[in-house]
């Protein structure tokens, strides 16, 4: 026999799931594009062992400012202070990817503590395949590319991390 009370409590059941599960996706995206906005921001400083070069980068290790130390014609040789712009600049895009994965890596890890979709439908596809993995294709660590001359500053050229992924 068909028991039409008990489908109905059950599609509440299902129904007040979903909606909580929407509410926390909901919360999860503002995080998220918080998160992404901080890491868009991001600036490190990596300095050589010798304190000769200081390399600032943005969050994928792009090379944003250099500063070299009043006295380093001085004290170096133009293949030493190559070598410390080498070393300043890898220093600060480790600190720049270490601090890019702290700051994604605490959302996207906060999803995989939460229910999914094919948890309560079966077959229904995974709230999760719409988050990029936070390792880029290939290896590497892409720049942020340069702004158009014509650029008229609404931050397009500046995608954050996880928006496109690491295309």
């Amino acid at each position: 026999m068909f028991d039409r009370e008990g489908l109905r409590v059950r599609e509440q059941e299902l129904q007040g799931q979903i909606d909580s599960m929407l509410a926390t996706l909901d919360r999860q995206t503002q995080d998220l594009r918080a998160a992404q906005h901080q890491v868009a921001q991001l600036r490190v400083t990596g300095e050589s062992a010798d304190g000769l070069v200081q390399v600032v980068v943005n969050s994928v290790g792009g090379v944003v400012e250099v500063h070299l130390a009043p006295d380093a014609f001085r004290r170096s040789t133009p293949e030493s202070l190559g070598r410390a712009m080498t070393d300043a600049a890898r220093r600060a895009g480790e600190a720049a990817h270490a601090e890019s994965m702290r700051i994604m890596g605490s959302i996207v890890s906060a999803t995989a503590t939460l229910p999914d979709l094919p948890d309560l439908v079966p077959g229904a596809p995974s709230l999760r395949d719409f988050l990029p993995p936070l390792v880029p294709k290939g290896g590497g660590t892409p720049a942020d590319p340069e702004p158009a001359p014509d650029d008229h500053g609404d931050g397009s050229w500046n995608r954050p991390l996880l928006r496109d992924g690491w295309q």
